[in-house]
């Protein structure tokens, strides 16, 4: 099946002001049944256009605007990706993984370093207490995927997703005390009770499509999205979306992968002025199914 993305983000400002290279996280990372067709992207004002790949494998395009100076700066891109539908639990973990608790190798977890550290300042001491009241335990499970899958849900059902337009990210604490959050919030969540726990997550930014109909199940249509990869010894990355409480599918289309939240954010620069600017931004989104005409 064939997917169209229109992806368009626009800032306006009060007066003239000029431009750092921006880097757009934008582009769908390739796997065997993934495949970007196409990917054009378009600026206000025009910029050059370079391609850079960064130390996770993400696909950057970073945009030049030089000494040029606008009140308006805009990107729109436009996407078609090929992919084959798939079974997300079809893989088979290593036996020793299969059972929660489990053991990294020491290969691994020298490889995973930086996907396992929890940052305590993140993770308040009510936090692991707000789990337990909604699993029966954070200690064993039969099923390692089944375990991670639960604890997805327990985020999905006990905090309720809200659009949130502003900068930055919630603790797990501040989202668990307001009982809301977005996608990203949500996430952050997740992904750092699944690092207290002893295993690799890492921060996915990315597009996720939904069929129409009566049955969407995506909370967060219309807007870019973010989820969760756990590293499963024997099934490698495999996708947790606490915000729809589901394992990723081929619908999740991840752009970027990073330790933090703040390495996918989808556009990332600097705007500069001599004097106090104020600025509004817009942001379109669809995803679509396109029917192949071959």
């Amino acid at each position: 099946m064939r997917l169209s993305i229109h992806h368009r983000t626009s800032h306006r400002y009060s007066g003239p002001v000029s431009f750092s290279d921006h880097a757009l996280f934008l582009c769908p990372r390739e796997i065997a049944n993934r495949h970007v067709r196409r990917f054009e992207v378009s600026t206000t004002p025009e910029a050059s256009l370079r391609w850079v790949q960064d130390m996770y494998g993400n696909q950057v395009m970073v945009c030049g605007f030089g000494l040029q100076t606008s009140e308006e700066l805009s990107f729109e891109v436009s996407i078609e990706v090929e992919l084959e539908e798939e079974n997300p639990f079809e893989f088979l973990l290593q036996p020793y993984a299969v059972s929660f608790p489990f053991e990294y190798t020491p290969e691994d977890r020298r490889a995973l370093i930086p996907f396992l550290l929890h940052e305590q300042e993140f993770l308040h001491p009510s936090v692991m207490p707000w789990f337990e009241q909604r699993l029966d335990t954070l200690k064993t499970h039969e099923n390692t995927v089944q375990f991670f899958l639960d604890l997805s849900k327990a985020v999905y059902e006990g905090i309720t997703y809200v659009a949130r337009e502003e900068e930055g990210i919630q603790t797990p604490q501040q989202t668990i005390d307001l009982g809301t959050g977005s996608c990203r919030d949500l996430a952050m969540l997740f992904l750092m009770t699944v690092r207290a726990l002893g295993y690799a997550a890492r921060f996915v930014s990315g597009y996720l499509y939904d069929e129409p109909g009566e049955d969407v199940f995506n909370r967060a249509v219309g807007s870019m999205h973010a989820w969760v990869e756990v590293y499963l010894p024997g099934a490698g990355w495999k996708g947790f979306d606490p915000t729809n409480g589901v394992l990723a599918n081929s619908f999740f289309l991840p752009t970027a992968v990073s330790h933090s939240a703040k390495g996918v954010e989808p556009i990332q620069g600097a705007y500069y002025s001599k004097v106090p600017q104020t600025s509004e931004m817009e942001i379109e989104l669809t995803v679509e199914r396109r029917d192949d005409p071959e």
